[in-house]
């Protein structure tokens, strides 16, 4: 038998709690009065089922594997890690990396400060195919 405090909310409802911040884009301020419980409380259960729920990164993949890299701004808050773009919004580039077949998540990099028309991370300029003449 587990020992301490009892959760406020029942496993069910902790799951659905994580899915809902995970999947939406809300912050756990305006996610708690869904669930009735405190941002604290929000914030302890997203610490402590958010690791059980995520899946195992894999090492490999076949050779046959498509990839889908995506760098999406996403509108952040915090000025401090963001770009700012027209009319004073905030955002961050946010790359992923996505299984064609499964649509699951394989890699996420970290926010990085750009706008939708600067260069983001790992964005090298066009280069021209081998069999494309020499520019003049």
């Amino acid at each position: 038998m587990r020992k301490g405090r009892p959760w406020s909310l029942p496993l069910e409802d902790r799951v659905l709690l994580v899915a809902a911040y995970w999947r939406t884009n809300l912050t756990l301020r305006r996610l708690v009065p869904l669930f009735g419980v405190s941002k604290a409380a929000a914030d302890r259960i997203v610490g402590h089922l958010g690791p059980a729920l995520a899946l195992q990164p894999r090492r490999r993949f076949r050779k046959a594997t498509v990839l889908i890299v995506d760098g999406t701004p996403v509108p952040t808050r915090d000025r401090a890690v963001a770009a700012s773009s027209k009319n004073y919004r905030h955002s961050t580039t946010h790359q992923d990396v996505i299984d064609a077949d499964s649509r699951l998540a394989v890699a996420v990099g970290k926010p990085c400060p750009a706008t939708a028309t600067t260069a983001g991370p790992g964005r090298t300029p066009a280069r021209r195919p081998p069999s494309a003449p020499p520019p003049r």
